[in-house]
């Protein structure tokens, strides 16, 4: 009758081991799956960069050298001037345009003596311009904060913002920032 009853004693530990196996496995499983849920849900949500989407924002450049627009082509990267971080890319300055700019001579305002009313002069061909373009930007938009840009700095219509690409630099005007269909 012992040899049973230690037998069965044997069995009943060896069952006790394996359930206890069974449940560092689970923990472990759901360790696993906590952490790739945290890595791609909670921490893209703490930093911002979940929910990013596609913005074109249009910008103008003013009073630049003219033969400037020969260096800036579509698909050129667009980096903040400080910071080196990407910006963006360069799309067609509009829906019929094949350049990354469409250029105009510049103009300048003055006040002539003795006149009450402003005069506008454009510089002579071949000299100085302004330009238009657009680019591509990762960012969010609210009512409340506006775009922020990768879901961190806000950018907004009239902000002049210090830009480069690979071969040139300049201050652009943010005229508009809409969602890219």
């Amino acid at each position: 009758m012992k040899n049973k009853s230690v037998i069965a004693d044997k069995k009943s530990r060896s069952g006790l081991r394996i359930k206890a196996l069974d449940i560092v496995i689970i923990v472990l499983l759901v360790a696993v799956v906590a952490g790739v849920y945290f890595r791609y849900n909670i921490l893209d949500m703490l930093t911002g960069s979940k929910n990013l989407k596609e913005y074109t924002v249009s910008f103008e450049i003013k009073d630049i050298q003219y033969k400037t627009e020969n260096y800036i082509n579509v698909g050129d990267k667009v980096y903040y001037y400080d910071s080196g971080e990407e910006l963006g890319t360069l799309i067609e300055a509009s829906e019929d345009a094949k350049n990354a700019l469409i250029v105009v001579p510049s103009t300048k305002s003055f006040v002539p003596e003795g006149a009450s009313q402003a005069v506008e002069v454009a510089y002579p061909s071949n000299t100085r311009i302004d330009a238009t373009g657009r680019m591509v930007c990762k960012g969010s938009f609210s009512d409340q904060s506006g775009f922020l840009f990768k879901g961190k700095e806000h950018i907004a219509p009239g902000d002049i913002l210090a830009v480069k690409t690979e071969l040139v630099t300049v201050n652009i005007i943010v005229t508009d920032i809409s969602p890219v269909e």
